[in-house]
């Protein structure tokens, strides 16, 4: 059969999977489904692969019908006895740690209060001795995780060791901590997110940076370490007979699946590079579209669930892109060849994830090309350098460590740099038309390189840059500061932020730096509120509600007259020719509202 079937033909089975993902049948249904599909078969002139949609969507539905079961009802009798981490406890945000565990066959989300500060020296895999009063039901997005309920545990006894390979993961993890010792706080928490997807010693401050300046990819391990940690051991992998050579890098595959705690994205990665070693050792060559659609398939029936994380959805989205486009956007991009293959996959990743992003995230950055433009090119190599040299410096120690890491510190600050300045820079964010018209110019700019039309295609390229630069253009002129003083009031103790000049995003983000503001229960917009500067918020400090008057983009317009209380006093908020005014009430108004939030 001719490739491109082939590839037409995996493609129709990946979307047979993920429509059977999204439709979850009961045994009863899906056998009925599947005599179905039985006299499908027997039609004559159809195609196998359109058979095989069918057959793979029924069974990826009797699945997610049995995922959804086994997430239904949490334990309801108290829970006393020995769990198993899944994961790493990560802090939380009014003290101690959260931790996803295994108790009787289920998944838990379990909450360990501020005196048990000494379950965060723990790693995925270790045993504890708990006890919990209750356990509560699980919310949509937990059980998407397979997560039934969250319980809060009353009690710790004792711990025990993990299995030995999980305990070879967590010594990996330890030294390549061990060996960040010389980087400041900053760098070896990137460092940590970029080898390792462990974000937890990474400052809030941080994150939001990088995710206001589309970097937040870097943070999390995804298929480009995969990529990264086969080239590291290519030399030593190269040097074995065949017969080895496959099984080997199976496990390591595995264990670097193990060591990342099994996210999406290196799921996708880690299954499409054992079916290029297949293919290798079958002496066949494996189209990497092919290779996609059918790993795709293959993880969705396994784990339904997988349809629903935006990581696992971004990370097969930006492959397909890299794979159909990236090529010919190289040929199409003038300049050196390093910086045209560079711009070729980011490009191709960014249009293919940006229709996503903008469905389940809203406007994306327009600083997000340039920032992965100048930060791609230096994280590809700080990944390999972080597993091969962290390991040496993690192994010998001082003061080794600091001339192996010197480079490092390097590139790290690089990276924060890039993502700190592309963050508070104004450069606006694209919304659904602009996003989609960005996304098309590139698809038509892959379209016409491939066909040999490189002047047509460098011709779209420009019309998206001057997209990009129209939108950066008109946020900068259009939020120039309205003042010196800036226009904030914090009132309380930070619970409530009103805004009555806006200037540049950059001068407000500075102003609630400055006052302290960590995470407000309410933002109020005097004036009307532009997408970007409110996702720009929204990304920093996370506020319980976003108050703006009529006009504002994803604010609520608050009924003039409204009341809250803040600091023990009493706040009205009034419409006056299209603009929100925020004023002390009289002493003897009673506040309707108890609290900001």
């Amino acid at each position: 059969m001719p490739r491109r079937a082939d590839t037409i033909g995996a493609v129709v089975l990946a979307g047979g999977a993920v429509v059977g993902a999204f439709a979850p049948a009961s045994p009863g249904l899906a056998g009925g489904g599947i005599l179905m599909v039985a006299a499908v078969l027997r039609m004559a002139g159809l195609r196998w692969w359109v058979s095989a949609a069918l057959v793979v969507g029924v069974l990826t539905s009797m699945t997610a019908d049995a995922a959804w079961r086994a997430t239904r009802d949490p334990p309801a009798e108290p829970i006393d006895g020995v769990v198993r981490l899944v994961g790493d406890p990560s802090p939380m945000e009014g003290g101690g740690w959260r931790v996803e565990i295994r108790h009787g066959g289920r998944r838990l989300d379990a909450e360990f209060g501020g005196a048990h500060m000494e379950v965060g020296d723990l790693l995925a895999g270790t045993t504890i001795h708990v006890t919990a009063s209750s356990v509560r039901p699980a919310r949509r997005w937990q059980r998407f995780r397979h997560v039934a309920g969250t319980m809060e545990v009353d009690q710790v006894g004792s711990t025990g060791p993990a299995g030995p390979v999980y305990r070879a993961a967590n010594a990996l993890r330890r030294l390549l901590w061990k060996g960040s010792a010389p980087l400041g706080e900053r760098e070896a928490s990137l460092l940590a997110g970029l080898v390792l997807g462990d974000d937890r010693a990474q400052s809030a401050s941080t994150a939001d940076d990088f995710r206001a300046a589309g970097l937040g990819h870097l943070l999390a391990v995804s298929g480009q370490n995969v990529a990264f940690v086969l080239a590291a051991a290519a030399p030593a992998l190269g040097r074995l007979r065949y017969r080895w050579r496959f099984p080997l890098t199976l496990l390591l595959l595995g264990f670097f699946a193990i060591v990342t705690r099994f996210e999406p994205s290196v799921l996708r990665a880690t299954v499409m590079a054992g079916g290029s070693a297949l293919a290798a050792a079958r002496g066949r060559q494996a189209g990497g579209a092919r290779l996609l659609a059918v790993t795709v398939a293959g993880l969705v029936v396994l784990d339904p669930f997988l349809v629903h994380r935006a990581a696992f959805r971004l990370s097969v989205a930006a492959s397909a892109g890299i794979l159909v486009a990236a090529g010919a956007l190289a040929v199409a991009i003038p300049g050196p060849r390093l910086f045209r293959e560079t711009a070729g996959v980011t490009l191709a990743a960014q249009a293919a994830v940006t229709p996503l992003l903008l469905a389940g995230f809203g406007p994306v950055p327009v600083a997000a090309l340039p920032a992965n433009l100048l930060a791609a090119p230096v994280a590809g190599p700080l990944m390999v350098w972080g597993v091969t040299g962290g390991l040496v410096a993690g192994i010998l120690g001082s003061p080794v460590d600091a001339v192996i890491h010197a480079p490092t510190g390097v590139g790290l600050r690089w990276i924060a740099n890039v993502g700190e300045w592309s963050a508070t820079h104004p450069t606006g964010y694209m919304g659904t038309v602009m996003g989609s018209l960005v996304a098309g110019s590139v698809a038509l700019a892959a379209w016409l390189s491939a066909r040999g039309r490189s002047r047509h295609a460098m011709g779209a390229l420009l019309g998206t840059l001057i997209v990009l630069l129209t939108v950066a253009t008109s946020t900068i002129v259009g939020s120039a500061d309205a003042g010196a003083d800036g226009g904030i009031r914090v009132l309380g103790e930070g619970e409530v932020v009103v805004v009555d000049r806006l200037g540049s995003t950059r001068r407000l983000l500075g102003d609630l730096r400055r006052r302290g503001v960590d995470q407000p229960l309410l933002i109020v917009f005097r004036e009307p509120v532009p997408a970007g500067v409110g996702s720009t918020l929204d990304l920093r400090f996370d506020p319980h509600q976003r108050w703006g008057p009529p006009a504002s983009v994803g604010a609520v317009v608050p009924a003039s007259g409204t009341r809250f209380m803040v600091g023990g006093t009493t706040w009205v908020v009034h419409l006056d020719r299209g603009l929100l005014v925020v004023r002390r009430a009289p002493a003897w108004v009673e506040p309707r509202v108890p609290s900001a939030g």
